[in-house]
């Protein structure tokens, strides 16, 4: 299996975004203005994919449930994006450029450093990330004319403040150009950006997807004191799981990958939902049942990979079709999709929780076997989790 490193960050970047549930397509539209940049300020087409994937990744540090992103600690997220994407495939490449992304040309910035000290890249992507919070948070009050006026009058305010003249002056540049415009407000088509991606695009393997993966899944159970590793718990769970039902090492390796990034839908949900100790109310499950959608989106957008999306998203879909999001019967799920939904069940019946210490593995395998009996979940896969050594 080998995937396009650009692709696939381009479709974890609306991970992110719907994290921060607010600008949607963030990541995509700081990757187009950044490469636009690039190209008129002439860097080498060889360092071109350190702007790229440092764009789509350069938010990834506001993960972190504990930060207030309502404050101006914007290096707390910096500084713990770059230490995150070390892990990743490449990433000690760009994780310099990660955690510089904020800073101010003049020096005002937290890590006090000015003008050429700060690296190249990490200024291209702070002009073109503060580019896009300007236009989304003035472009909801004025027209488009306006807009642009205004963007104009604060990259002039800016300039040798907080962003390098050269580089404001190239975006102003760019800015005369209509296509530019139109591209930039086109940010989800994925044509728009695929022009400027170099023939030398980067390709990660099974192992690169697990790594990258695994950072994800960091993400996703961070998010709430109540899914504290949970992803990582119910990987292992059902690589075990697979390897036991006889599939080959590429498989498990799949499917472990499936657990990882099985919830990542739920960056989209409320914290107030997610850490609910009570029961949910209709309307809270209903919004909570949104989760398995999202995971299926971004993942099948990576292309390549639709096994593990089907995998991770049909968690909680049930033989009967009394599951979410499709209502799904045993006739749609193959037989992994029915292992992880066990397998999600199981994990989350025997981890600790804050209001709740976690099951052993006998009380955990009755409750699962009660809805066996109901036909929602399946017996097979349940005989398979009795097998697994925890």
């Amino acid at each position: 299996m080998l995937l396009d490193y650009f692709k696939l960050l381009s479709a974890l970047s609306l991970s992110l975004d719907i994290l921060e549930r607010r600008n949607f397509g963030h990541a995509r539209k700081v990757a187009y203005v950044a490469i636009r940049l690039t190209r008129n300020l002439n860097v080498k087409r060889d360092e071109e994919y350190k702007i790229f994937y440092s764009a789509f990744l350069h938010d990834i540090g506001k993960s972190d449930v504990y930060e207030d992103f309502i404050s101006n600690n914007t290096w707390m997220h910096s500084l713990r994006g770059s230490d995150m994407v070390k892990d990743m495939p490449r990433g000690h490449e760009f994780c310099e450029i990660i955690k510089y992304h904020h800073e101010n040309w003049d020096g005002s910035g937290y890590f006090h450093i000015n003008g050429d000290s700060i690296p190249f890249e990490a200024q291209i992507i702070y002009l073109a990330d503060q580019f896009d919070v300007k236009y989304n948070t003035v472009s909801v009050k004025m027209n488009e004319y306006e807009t642009r006026k205004h963007i104009e009058k604060w990259l002039n305010d800016e300039s040798g403040k907080s962003f390098n003249p050269i580089i404001v002056n190239a975006l102003k540049d760019l800015m005369k150009q209509e296509k530019f415009w139109l591209d930039y407000e086109h940010y989800d088509t994925f044509d728009v950006l695929r022009p400027y991606i170099s023939n030398e695009t980067m390709i990660v393997d099974i192992d690169d997807l697990s790594k990258i993966a695994r950072v994800f899944s960091n993400i996703i159970d961070n998010k709430s004191h109540f899914t504290y590793k949970h992803s990582k718990g119910i990987s292992e769970v059902a690589y075990k799981a697979a390897l036991i039902s006889g599939y080959d090492e590429m498989t498990a390796k799949k499917v472990r990958i499936a657990g990882l990034l099985h919830d990542l839908g739920k960056l989209a949900i409320p914290n107030e939902i997610l850490d609910k100790p009570d029961k949910l109310t209709e309307e809270e499950f209903m919004i909570i049942k949104s989760h398995t959608y999202y995971t299926k989106k971004i993942l099948m957008e990576i292309g390549g990979i639709d096994d593990i999306a089907e995998w991770a998203a049909n968690h909680h879909e049930k033989l009967d079709g009394s599951g979410y999001p499709e209502g799904l019967t045993g006739e749609d799920l193959d037989e992994i999709s029915r292992l992880m939904a066990v397998c999600d069940m199981y994990q989350a019946l025997t981890e600790d929780r804050p209001y709740r210490a976690g099951m052993s593995h006998i009380e955990a395998v009755n409750i699962i076997y009660k809805l066996v009996k109901l036909n929602k979940i399946d017996g097979g896969s349940l005989e398979i989790i009795k097998e697994v050594e925890l």
